[in-house]
C-alpha cells in the first residue's frame, strides 16, 4: 500500500473529518489519498487562513484542526497560525510537503527548514524520514497535540516518502479516562458556592 494511504487512513482513525489547506506538487500523493478517503479537503486562498480554520476548528471541538501546505514559502505562510494555536493552547495538526530527501533533482530551490522553524512555535515538529514510522508519528502527534496543555504538532512529509509502498497499518487509538476529584472536594466546592454571596466563576484557555 503506498504510503500516503496509510498516512491518510491513520489521520481517519484519529478522528480527523477535514483538512484545511491548498496542494502544490509536493504534496500530490496525499492530495490524491485525501480524495479517495472520508475525509474532506477545503482548499483555502492562503494557507495562513487554513492554519487559523484548524487552530479555531481544534478549539471549538477538542480534536486537533489539520492545515495542509506545500513545502517552502506555503509552509512558511502557517507560521503565524501556529503562533495563535501555541498561545491559544488549540490543539492543531501542521502538514507540510517537501522535496524527496532521497534524491534532490530541483537541488535546494524553494527548500527551507521547516521544522527547524516549526519547532519554537510547536509541542513537537518532526520530518518523516522513513514511510514505515507514520503510523507511530500520527498516534505520536495527535497525542502530543491534545495533552495539556493542548497545542500545535508539525508533520513534514517529503514526496519520496509519501510515494514510497509499505505494509503498514493505522495504530489503534488508546481509551483514555480523565480523573475526576474526589467526591468529598465536589461536594464542599458546592456547598462554599451555594453560601458565598458574591460567586466569581473564572474561565480561560488552559
Amino acid at each position: 500500500m503506498k504510503a500516503s494511504d496509510v498516512f491518510v487512513q491513520a489521520l481517519e482513525a484519529e478522528g480527523v473529518k477535514y483538512v484545511f489547506g491548498i496542494g502544490g506538487e509536493e504534496n500530490l500523493d496525499l492530495m490524491e489519498s485525501l480524495r479517495n478517503s472520508s475525509i474532506m479537503f477545503i482548499p483555502t486562498r492562503h494557507e495562513q487562513a487554513a492554519g487559523f480554520m484548524a487552530a479555531t476548528y481544534g478549539r471549538l471541538t477538542g480534536v486537533p484542526g489539520v492545515a495542509l501546505s506545500t513545502l517552502g514559502p506555503g509552509a512558511t505562510n502557517l507560521v503565524t497560525a501556529a503562533a495563535y494555536a501555541h498561545l491559544g493552547a488549540m490543539p492543531m495538526i501542521i502538514l507540510t510537503g517537501q522535496k524527496p530527501i532521497g534524491t534532490a533533482p530541483q537541488g535546494s530551490f524553494q527548500k527551507v527548514d521547516v521544522v527547524a522553524m516549526m519547532n519554537p512555535l510547536t509541542k513537537f515538529a518532526n520530518q518523516i524520514v522513513h514511510s514505515n514510522t507514520i503510523p507511530t508519528l500520527i498516534r505520536k502527534a495527535f497525542s502530543i497535540a491534545e495533552q495539556e496543555r493542548p497545542g500545535p504538532v508539525h508533520l513534514e512529509l517529503p514526496m519520496d516518502v509519501a510515494g514510497a509502498d509499505i505494509d503498514r497499518e493505522p495504530l489503534p487509538i488508546p481509551k483514555s479516562r480523565r480523573p475526576i476529584a474526589e467526591y468529598k472536594a465536589i461536594s464542599w466546592a458546592i456547598d462554599m458556592i451555594k453560601e458565598a454571596k458574591h460567586p466569581l466563576i473564572l474561565l480561560a484557555a488552559g
